[in-house]
């Protein structure tokens, strides 16, 4: 036996063989003719992917990610890297399974914390709740709500003093005021 020999696993038969990254070597891997790389991954064996990654330029990083993160069966999240560095900037979800997309969250300046969250609060299918973090520090800053879903902001609520807390709302319609004198 030789010193450099590594006797803790069990050699095999290929010594280029490589164990899968994942449990149970689901991730089937495709390049197409026009240079990108596709990872498939049914990570529980029951012959539904869990997710599904793009690497358009194939440099390693992933630029579109799809994900079942309910475990139903169904792609529920769209996960972007828009500027190929590594960072997801973009995420997508359709959270009530109905083919809508329910939430979006974007990184604007590449932090890794969610600076613009939007949502569809109501099950409608239109977004009409979006929360802003303006100046980058974590905090929501600016929330716009579409409080009678016909599709136009309705309140506008700010963070005037920057202490984290909302405390400014304006509307934009007086007619959706709830304490004005009507």
């Amino acid at each position: 036996m030789s010193e450099y020999e590594d006797t803790s696993t069990e050699p095999t038969e290929d010594p280029g063989y490589t164990e899968p990254a994942d449990d149970y070597g689901n991730t089937v891997v495709a390049t197409t003719t026009d240079g990108q790389t596709i990872y498939t991954t049914d990570a529980d064996g029951d012959g539904y992917a869990e997710s599904v990654e793009i690497d358009a330029d194939s440099d390693g990083n992933i630029d579109r990610s799809f994900q079942d993160t309910d475990g139903d069966g169904r792609l529920d999240t769209a996960v972007v890297d828009v500027n190929d560095d590594g960072l997801a900037d973009a995420a997508y979800r359709d959270t009530d399974g109905d083919g809508r997309v329910d939430e979006v969250q974007l990184d604007r300046n590449n932090d890794g914390l969610v600076d613009v969250d939007a949502r569809d609060t109501d099950g409608d299918g239109r977004i009409d709740t979006v929360s802003v973090d303006r100046d980058f520090d974590g905090r929501e800053d600016l929330r716009a709500v579409d409080a009678d879903g016909d599709g136009d902001v309705d309140v506008v609520v700010t963070d005037t003093d920057g202490d984290g807390v909302l405390d400014t709302e304006r509307y934009v319609d007086p007619e959706s005021n709830p304490y004005a004198s009507h």
